[in-house]
């Protein structure tokens, strides 16, 4: 077959039965060298077809395409490896046969290689450029209406993975209704979207937020992501800015050494993508504000052990300890409706000692669920007693102790002050405080005192009872006089990590 040039002949190669390799050439009638090329793209088939000849010339182009087409197997070795393991011997049995020679170096080393699994066969695509671009601008709304959402924008590109890291969605989880709904409709807002939710220790506030972020995970399908700083002020928002890009698919030794970097990346990355953050146990706002939205598209959810007062823009929603009602719901789908119903009495006072902590309840709950003769009337009375009470609110990881002592120790490395005003307090935790009249004692300024209290208060470990005075919240007062029994109460105390659902 000629085309094109007349002194060039375009021949295909055939097997014996006449059928089309996928191998042509161009055999030029001048005497130069025939150039050949391919007209099937699968390496599998190329060497399929070269078991095959059919001879249009002995001294045609089938040696050349050999050693071609083995030396471009060498960068796509992988689609041997699918499935191409013996066709190295084939084409060997081949050139043997029918060409009366012995394979080349190339072709051995191949054959060798590929039945040694070496590395160097691993084929990995080229990687494609990472492109950023700013978010996209919301089309403007009519006046009266809610502006249309933004379109959802995949993930493309390396560095990039579509996290889905939330814990699981709590089966135990009774009231906190319109709270639950507060987080939910400010998540799903178009314009940018941050929560904290805050609260006192032990009052559900993790849970309450791995709920919310589970009732909204549709709506970010570029992925959520989970992070538990562990109540550690010495967390930096560096560390956090690392963790949540690794999270994302940046690779370790892409992440910037600097903060600033590394927000920058990130900001540049999430631009327009709903993709949701959750960073649970934040003791300091900076700790989280290189993260907060810059415009539309991801939303920061964060769970706060302090109030975060600092953090501009941001949507609060404060849980409160459990009312009687909700507090017997919950006890009762721990330890079961039938116990409670025998004794009501027991069980209204059973809900008052643990003062509306979900913690509380959790462990009360649970330790009467495990012990199915243990009465109602029976914990009250073992829990009656102040000095046992803390003891009694611990069972495997759910811990009140454990919980308090990891918000008091987040306080005491940012305020040594207030971790020794706390101690104080517990000498004598049923009265009312007034600061003036103990200044003296704690050896410092009305001023410095004042602050004290304040981050005390900020942590929900104290709360302002009356003008100008201070009480400490029931089972913060247990803690504390433990703390005031301590021979030495600006001893490090040892932190247990407790179920952050609970926390």
């Amino acid at each position: 077959m000629t085309q094109g040039n007349k002194n060039v002949k375009l021949v295909k190669v055939t097997d014996p039965r006449g059928n089309a390799t996928g191998l042509t050439y161009n055999y030029p009638q001048t005497g130069d060298d025939p150039k050949w090329h391919w007209t099937t793209k699968s390496y599998t088939d190329r060497l399929d077809h070269l078991t095959q000849f059919a001879y249009v010339d002995p001294d045609g182009p089938q040696e050349n395409a050999i050693h071609t087409t083995v030396t471009d197997a060498e960068s796509h070795a992988s689609q041997y490896q699918m499935d191409g393991y013996g066709r190295p011997t084939q084409v060997t049995n081949a050139k043997n046969e029918q060409l009366g020679i012995e394979p080349g170096e190339e072709l051995s080393t191949l054959h060798r290689a590929m039945l040694d699994r070496a590395p160097e066969l691993t084929y990995a695509p080229p990687p494609a450029p990472v492109t950023t671009s700013a978010a996209p601008v919301a089309p403007a709304a009519v006046v009266g209406l809610p502006a249309p959402p933004l379109p959802a924008r995949p993930i493309r590109g390396p560095g990039w993975a579509v996290p889905r890291e939330l814990p699981a969605n709590p089966v135990t989880f009774v009231g906190r209704g319109r709270e639950t709904t507060e987080v939910v409709t400010a998540l799903r807002a178009t314009s940018p979207a941050t929560v904290v939710v805050t609260g006192a220790f032990g009052s559900g506030k993790t849970a309450l937020a791995v709920r919310a972020a589970h009732a909204v995970a549709a709506d970010f399908p570029a992925g959520q992501v989970f992070v538990d700083l562990g109540t550690r002020t010495s967390v930096s928002p560096g560390e956090v800015l690392a963790r949540v890009l690794r999270a994302i698919g940046v690779a370790p030794g892409d992440v910037p050494e600097s903060t600033e970097e590394r927000a920058g990346m990130f900001r540049s990355l999430v631009a327009g993508r709903r993709l949701l953050l959750v960073v649970d146990a934040v003791t300091r706002a900076a700790q989280v504000r290189p993260l907060l939205p810059a415009g539309p598209g991801p939303a920061l959810l964060v769970v706060g052990q302090r109030r975060l007062g600092s953090l501009d823009g941001v949507r609060r929603v404060a849980l409160r300890p459990h009312a009687a009602g909700d507090a017997c719901d919950l006890l009762a789908a721990l330890a079961g409706p039938e116990r409670l119903a025998v004794d009501p009495a027991a069980t209204e006072e059973l809900v008052r000692l643990c003062a509306g902590s979900v913690l509380a309840l959790r462990v009360a709950g649970t330790r009467l669920g495990a012990r199915p003769r243990l009465s109602v009337t029976a914990l009250v009375g073992q829990l009656a007693d102040g000095r046992e009470r803390l003891d009694l609110l611990d069972y495997e990881d759910l811990s009140v102790r454990a919980s308090l002592a990891t918000v008091v120790a987040a306080v005491r490395a940012d305020d040594e002050v207030a971790g020794r005003l706390l101690a104080l307090l517990g000498t004598a935790p049923d009265v009312l405080f007034q600061p003036e009249r103990v200044v003296r004692q704690v050896g410092t300024s009305a001023a410095r005192l004042r602050r004290a209290l304040d981050n005390l208060a900020d942590a929900y470990l104290v709360h302002r009872d009356e003008p100008g005075g201070y009480r400490l919240p029931a089972l913060v007062r247990e803690y504390a006089a433990e703390l005031a029994a301590e021979p030495t109460p600006a001893a490090p105390l040892t932190v247990r990590r407790v179920d952050p659902l609970v926390a």
